[in-house]
């Protein structure tokens, strides 16, 4: 199973990861930004173990609506999102494991 992605592109609300194995993962769009690990999003630690709660504003439509996606370096994919979110990273190895194909998920129930 490769986590190096060959390609991305945003097909309709789904963005598309072609991995260098060829096997093709459609993610929903509303799941990888209800995902998403930004600070702003899920809140951050700080170094002497203060922590800055996320921010709690409600999500609009455009939120979910995935506009355009960037590789980051030979880690991540960055999505920039219809409302104009983009700080969150998604890691490759992360969104390989978390594949939402039929035999994806057969495999991770099997090996449970």
């Amino acid at each position: 199973m490769s986590t190096e992605m060959r390609e991305a592109m945003v097909v309709g609300n789904d963005i598309v990861v072609v991995w260098g194995d060829g096997h093709e993962s459609y993610f929903p769009g509303e799941e990888l930004r209800r995902a998403c690990t930004c600070a702003g999003c899920k809140g951050e630690q700080h170094l002497f173990g203060r922590a800055t709660l996320p921010t709690l504003k409600p999500l609009g439509a455009g939120a979910f609506v995935p506009a355009e996606v960037a590789r980051v370096g030979n880690y991540g994919l960055q999505v920039r999102w219809a409302d104009g979110h983009d700080y969150g990273i998604y890691h490759l190895d992360a969104l390989r494991a978390a594949c939402p194909c039929d035999a994806c998920a057969a495999t991770r129930k099997g090996q449970a």
